[in-house]
């Protein structure tokens, strides 16, 4: 051992050993060293003090960790714009109260998924209403929001629930949530008609200062919107029952010309939007408003500024304006119509509930009337011209008695006799007058009083008409005197010209009631028996002529009957060669009450040109007719342009003697020229049992010529069949017997060709075969047009006798040589229904080539023969037989000819064609 050194420093040396004497290194169990004894020093080592020192710390700091834990929750948002991970903070009124830990999409939901750790001491605000929401920088026309997250970036805002259940997991909000409904202040809703510029976070001010805010708004059931809004605690004994709420829109434009009123709002209203709130005076003591008070919310401050309801029942709306009407008086605005509903009563009649001003409370009164006010133009000036620029308003005239608010509205205002000496006259009239009170009435173009009601007779549809004559003009009207209407404009139209007849001037604008006194011989009226007599008051002057024989002048009166008296009026004149002669006077029914009866007057002068050839027919400004040739444009007179008239024709007969005195009266009244020329043409019934393509209107030809027209279609008694009534020229009359044929010609399309295809354009007409026996008007149509078996022509007409027609058909060729002769005319079954006879005719040129041993067989179509071993064996005729059919003929030329045949020949029809005959054909084609 060395001096100086510790047991425990002392180090073992292993004693060499010769390895190669022990391969395996093992160890002599008896060294040749003898092995020191080690004792080391009691107790633990000062290394292990640090050790043991760390892991107190990290004790320590666990402890901590876990003792200050955040809580962990989950926040589902539709879109994370802006949100990171490991930065963006949950904010508590601008306090970090989180940190998103991670982001990530969750498909499932079509969110994203926001994993949030939040401060321990958020615990008890982790509950199941909590709300979460990004904030984000908003920059609008309204306002400035969030310009703070510009720099610090966006963050996630947090409300605080009031629930006490707990929750990890929430859906965020797109935007801030409204205040909450347990937050101090007022919650009410607004119901309006539209949102207008309202939208989250409007103001509402009073005067002008901001009181509240729009929270939120929504479509209700009955398509208005509800607008939830806030009224912060401070404010809230403002607002009571009785309040008024409107938009102000920041600027609004009310009144109306020339009292214009403008109205603008603070600059954030004008920007954003805002809701005025006010109380009017009369109403500041209603009671406080409470959570969930509902209001209107008014489109301006003026609709706001009335309250006190009323209704009035008015017989028709028109000219009665939802939310625009007012009710005026002396040009004081004291209410507007807030809406108008129709009632369930009898009438049918309108209700409008109107809004008053508190002022005009008083006019609330049993014996208050109100009125319309309308613009109208009258002899004495324009009234109420405020009224064309404004529209119609309400006035009333206030009244007494107890209070009432239901009115009902008088059609017309209150009479008003005028302030000066005069008497009253009445009148009656069975129509309609558009008079007013104040419309003039004249004496020989001077206005010698006015009207003052109008009003319907309480026990009779008769209008009762009021006039005051002023003094002393009541002196002018007698016992037999006149009174009629009289428009502002009279026009006369003629061929000489118009003539215009305005009148004075006030009558241009007012129209008026004019008298006259035809016999001044006649009984004067003291002033008692003019009040109790009643004259009859005529539509205009021409009605009170025709009622009044003193007025009339010279001439001759006759009646005419019509089913259709439109486009006819008194004063519609009657004209003979587009001369005036005449004019309709009246109108009245037939007993059965079927027909209307027409009372014309013709001038003296004229009387000479009616007479019992004379027919009588309306006509128009123009008349047309024609067809594919061409149109026939007749325009009649410049007077029956405006009024329409009745015109003459004049057929053959006794004119000399005839005069309107002795004529058959009522004469009948044509519908048109047409009409009254044909009206002496016969008229043919014709049944048809299947359908027709005819109309009225359509031809009736004979030969290509038009001899007649269809003027009635009906089904007939059966409902089967269909008549036909058509009228003809009394020239064809004649051949109208028992066995003549009357078929429908129309167009025909099949693969023989087209047939009638003009009728394609022109439409479907009749046509005839004439017959024998005798004369008759009732025939039965034909579904298809005859077959006749023989024409009335120089033509060689035969017969073929066929086992079976095959595909001929009418108009089928005949050929000889393949050159066509001849056509098949018709056919038609055998008495004993055995064969066919087939009718012939061949053409007068080629008659000649039929002997008594010419041939006669069926080409139509094609013919197939032969088998499989011996070949087959296609024949054909030409293209035309076997789209039309066809049959060949053929005579021998190597025989003794044999005499020629005459019409009526009969002959057999052969399927086929014998080789013998055909070599007859080539043997004179060699010939040749």
């Amino acid at each position: 051992m060395q001096p100086g050194l510790r047991d425990e420093q002392l180090q073992y040396t292993e004693p060499m050993t010769d390895t190669s004497q022990n391969p395996d290194n093992e160890l002599s169990p008896h060294p040749q060293i003898a092995q020191p004894e080690i004792r080391g020093n009691k107790g633990i080592s000062v290394l292990w003090t640090l050790p043991l020192l760390a892991l107190v710390i990290c004790g320590w700091l666990l402890y901590q960790a876990i003792t200050n834990a955040g809580i962990e929750v989950t926040v589902y948002f539709d879109d994370a714009t802006g949100i990171t991970s490991g930065k963006t903070q949950v904010m508590n009124k601008g306090i970090p109260v989180g940190l998103v830990k991670n982001l990530q999409p969750d498909i499932r939901k079509n969110k994203v998924k926001a994993t949030i750790v939040m401060d321990k001491s958020m615990a008890e605000s982790l509950v199941e209403d909590t709300l979460f929401w990004i904030v984000s920088p908003e920059l609008s026309a309204a306002s400035i929001r969030g310009l703070d997250t510009i720099v610090s970036g966006a963050y996630i805002a947090i409300r605080q629930g009031v629930s006490d259940r707990e929750q990890r997991v929430y859906n965020g909000l797109d935007s801030a949530p409204p205040v909450g409904p347990e937050a101090p202040g007022l919650h009410l809703t607004l119901k309006a008609d539209e949102l207008g510029s309202i939208q989250k976070s409007t103001g509402i001010y009073y005067k002008n200062i901001e009181i509240g805010k729009v929270q939120g708004y929504e479509l209700a059931y009955d398509k208005t919107i509800l607008i939830h809004v806030y009224i912060t605690p401070e404010y809230s004994d403002l607002i009571h029952t009785e309040s008024r709420f409107c938009n102000a829109s920041g600027f609004s434009v009310s009144g109306e010309l020339p009292n214009i009123k403008v109205q603008m709002e603070s600059l954030s209203a004008l920007l954003r939007g805002g809701i005025l709130v006010h109380t009017p005076k009369e109403l500041s003591t209603s009671p406080a408003a409470t959570n969930g008070s509902e209001f209107k919310l008014y489109k301006n401050f003026e609709d706001a500024d009335y309250g006190i309801p009323m209704t009035m029942q008015l017989a028709s709306g028109s000219g009665i304006v939802e939310g625009s009407t007012k009710i005026v008086y002396r040009g004081i605005d004291a209410g507007f119509v807030k809406d108008i509903l129709i009632n369930n009563d009898e009438n049918k009649s309108v209700t409008a509930n109107i809004l008053l001003d508190p002022r005009a409370e008083f006019i609330l009164r049993e014996n208050t009337t109100f009125w319309i006010v309308n613009p109208s133009i009258s002899a004495s000036g324009v009234k109420n011209f405020r009224n064309f620029l404004t529209g119609s308003h309400i006035t009333f005239k206030p009244g007494d008695g107890d209070f009432k608010n239901h009115f009902t509205i008088l059609p017309e205002p209150p009479p008003q006799t005028p302030l000066r000496p005069g008497s009253h006259v009445q009148l009656k009239s069975s129509n309609g007058v558009n008079l007013s009170n104040g419309t003039a009435v004249y004496y020989k173009e001077i206005k010698v009083g006015e009207v003052v009601s109008v009003s319907l007779e309480p026990d009779s549809d008769e209008v009762l008409l009021t006039l005051f004559l002023y003094e002393p003009y009541g002196k002018l009207v007698f016992d037999s005197s006149i009174f009629w209407l009289q428009s502002g404009v009279d026009i006369e139209a003629g061929i000489n010209g118009l003539k215009v007849d305005t009148g004075p001037l006030t009558r241009i604008l007012s129209g008026g009631v004019v008298f006259t006194t035809p016999d001044r011989d006649g009984t004067e009226l003291n002033e008692t028996e003019l009040q109790d007599k009643v004259f009859r008051l005529y539509g205009n002057y021409d009605s009170a002529v025709a009622a009044t024989p003193a007025l009339q002048p010279a001439g001759v009166q006759f009646q005419l009957i019509t089913d259709d008296a439109s486009s006819l009026s008194p004063g519609t004149p009657v004209l003979n060669k587009s001369l005036k002669i005449g004019h309709i006077t009246g109108f009245s029914f037939t007993r059965d009450q079927e027909s209307v009866l027409i009372d014309c007057f013709v001038q003296d002068q004229y009387r000479h040109l009616i007479h019992d050839s004379t027919r009588f027919y309306k006509t128009g400004s123009v008349e047309m007719s024609g067809g594919l040739g061409g149109l026939d444009l007749k325009f009649g007179s410049l007077e029956s342009i405006f009024k329409g008239g009745i015109n003459t024709i004049t057929t053959p007969g006794n004119e000399a003697d005839s005069t309107a005195g002795k004529l058959q009266q009522p004469l009948p009244l044509y519908a048109d020229f047409d009409s009254a020329l044909h009206a002496g043409d016969r008229t043919i019934t014709v049944r048809f049992e299947e359908g027709i393509s005819i109309e009225e209107g359509s031809q009736v030809r004979y030969k290509g010529v038009p001899v007649g027209q269809v003027t009635r279609i009906r089904f007939g008694e059966d409902l089967q069949s269909v008549d036909v009534e058509f009228r003809i020229e009394p020239g064809v009359a004649p051949l109208f017997k028992t066995t003549t044929r009357i078929w429908q010609v129309t167009p025909e399309i099949s693969l023989a060709g087209i047939k009638n295809i003009e009728t394609a354009i022109t439409g479907a007409y009749l046509t005839f075969l004439p017959g024998a026996g005798k004369p008759t008007r009732r025939f039965t149509g034909l579904s298809q047009p005859p077959q006749p078996g023989y024409l009335e022509d120089d033509s060689l007409q035969l017969i073929l006798e066929a086992s079976h027609l095959g595909s001929l058909s009418m108009g089928s060729p005949l050929y000889y040589r393949d050159l066509k002769v001849g056509e098949v005319t018709g056919f038609e079954l055998s008495p004993s229904f055995r064969i066919v006879y087939v009718f012939i005719r061949i053409e007068p040129r080629y008659a000649a080539i039929v002997r008594e041993n010419s041939k006669f067989w069926n080409v139509s179509g094609a013919r197939v023969t032969g088998g499989i071993f011996s070949g087959i064996t296609v024949s054909t005729g030409s293209v035309e037989a076997i789209v039309r059919g066809g049959i060949n003929i053929a005579t021998p030329i190597n025989e003794p000819a044999q005499k020629a045949v005459e019409k009526g020949h009969k002959f057999l029809l052969h399927d086929e064609a014998d080789p013998e005959w055909l070599d007859w054909t080539s043997k004179m084609n060699s010939r040749q």
